[in-house]
C-alpha cells in the first residue's frame, strides 16, 4: 500500500496531455500559412497610392493602411514568433525576415528614415543569417543615410524637386520645411551629414534656387 501514491502518480504522468510539439511540424505551418494567406490578401485590398499622388499623400495612405491592418497583423507576427520560438522551424524565421524587410523597405523609400530601415534589416538578418536581400538593403541604407559631398554638389540652381531627388534622395517628412507667400510656395530640404550637421537645399516653387552644404553645424562632441 504504501506505494500506492507512486503509483499513482506514475498513471496520472502517463495520461498527462503532451505539451505543444518543439519542432517543426506541418500541421501548425499549413494552418500559419493559411493565416498568412488571410494577411495577404487583405494588404492586397487596401487603397493604393495614384501615380500623381504627392509624397505626403503616400505617407498618409501608408500610414492609414498599417493601421487598418495593425490587429490582424500583431496577432499573426505574434502567432509566428510563438512557433519559431517554439520550434526554431526555418520557415518561420525565412517568414519573419521577409516582413521585416518589407517594413524595412518603407521605412526606406516612403518614410526616408534611414536609421529605422537599417534596424529592421539587422533583425531581419537574426531571423535568416546570411540573407543577401538583407544584406544589400543595409548598404544602401548606410548610403543613402548621410549625404554625400559629392552628391550635393551636383545640385544646381534651376533644377527641379524630381532632379534633386535623383542626385541626393528625399529628406524625412518631418526635415522638409515648407510656406506659402503670395501665391509662391518656399521649400527646404534638409539632409543630415555624416559629421552631425546639415546640408540644406531651398527650392521656390519646386525650383532650386539656393544650395548650402553647411547648413547646420555639427552637433559638440558629433562623431564621424
Amino acid at each position: 500500500m504504501r506505494h500506492l501514491p507512486i503509483f499513482v502518480l506514475l498513471a496520472a504522468f502517463a495520461c498527462a496531455p503532451a505539451g505543444p510539439p518543439t519542432g517543426p511540424n506541418d500541421r501548425e505551418w499549413s494552418l500559419l500559412t493559411a493565416d498568412y494567406q488571410w494577411l495577404e490578401t487583405m494588404r492586397k485590398a487596401q487603397k493604393q497610392p495614384a501615380a500623381n499622388a504627392t509624397r505626403k499623400e503616400r505617407i498618409e495612405l501608408l500610414l492609414d493602411n498599417h493601421k487598418k491592418l495593425e490587429p490582424t497583423y500583431v496577432a499573426f507576427i505574434d502567432k509566428v514568433h510563438e512557433y519559431h520560438d517554439r520550434t526554431a522551424d526555418p520557415r518561420a524565421g525565412q517568414l519573419l525576415a521577409r516582413e521585416k524587410i518589407m517594413l524595412g523597405d518603407e521605412y526606406m523609400t516612403v518614410l526616408s528614415r534611414y536609421d529605422k530601415a537599417i534596424d529592421l534589416y539587422r533583425e531581419a538578418l537574426q531571423f535568416q543569417p546570411g540573407s543577401t536581400d538583407a544584406q544589400q538593403r543595409i548598404a544602401t541604407a548606410e548610403q543613402r543615410r548621410f549625404v554625400s559631398m559629392t552628391a550635393f554638389a551636383n545640385v544646381k540652381t534651376g533644377m527641379k524637386e524630381e532632379a534633386v531627388q535623383g542626385l541626393v534622395g528625399l529628406p524625412r517628412e518631418d526635415w522638409i520645411k515648407q510656406v506659402v507667400q503670395n501665391n509662391r510656395v518656399y521649400s527646404v530640404w534638409i539632409y543630415p551629414k555624416a559629421d552631425g550637421g546639415a546640408s540644406a537645399v531651398y527650392f521656390d516653387n519646386g525650383v532650386v534656387y539656393h544650395t548650402n552644404w553647411n547648413a547646420a553645424a555639427p552637433a559638440t562632441g558629433a562623431s564621424r
